[in-house]
């Protein structure tokens, strides 16, 4: 029942936004009642909350699977920011972005935000200690995650304008592989080193 009405809410926050979002239409949605929903989630702003840890949960176990799909041999930061991206061109990457935009005129969304933001900050972190332990090592690195999250959501959002602006993210990402590529190079001067060898 509560993973109903959180997937029925993410659906919705994908196809009709925060502000038009109601909880009339996710019962709809996620068939069940009315007294099933406040049950569970008295607010909306408990229903969103909720909604948005399952979607960045379910997501980072996703990323992991298509990740770890792919053959050892082609895991590499390139391939990994182009997964990190189709999850941001995507419905459900929509519902991230959604919050994301209309939180200032929702002040009850800020604290959704600061930990969904947190959460993907973390996933992140664990994948490239994981698959990347050099560059997990370089300095800046947990700002340069959030940085390439933060590029993400603004290409996701401008992506919407059309063509053309599709266009421009595809460069714009191009241009962020060359920067993932160098600061890999960098980050091998920072690994450590182990004394014992000469």
């Amino acid at each position: 029942m509560r993973a109903r009405l959180l997937d029925a809410t993410i659906d919705c926050l994908a196809t009709s936004g925060y502000g038009r979002m109601s909880t009339n239409d996710v019962v709809r949605r996620a068939r069940v009642s009315r007294g099933a929903l406040a049950h569970h989630f008295p607010t909306k702003a408990d229903l969103v909350t909720a909604a948005a840890e399952r979607l960045v949960e379910r997501r980072g176990a996703e990323f992991r699977a298509r990740f770890e799909a792919i053959a050892p041999e082609r895991r590499t930061p390139e391939q990994a920011l182009e997964v990190l991206w189709s999850f941001y061109d995507d419905p459900s990457g929509l519902a991230l972005i959604e919050l994301t935009v209309v939180a200032r005129n929702y002040p009850e969304l800020t604290p959704v935000l600061v930990k969904m933001g947190d959460q993907i900050a973390t996933v992140t972190a664990e994948m490239v200690v994981e698959y990347f332990p050099s560059l997990a090592a370089a300095p800046f690195i947990e700002e340069a995650l959030r940085a390439v999250h933060a590029l993400f959501a603004g290409l996701a959002l401008s992506s919407m304008a059309g063509p053309q602006a599709t266009g421009h993210a595809q460069a714009v990402r191009g241009f962020l592989n060359i920067l993932a590529l160098n600061m890999l190079a960098t980050s091998e001067s920072f690994a450590p080193t182990d004394p014992t060898r000469s």
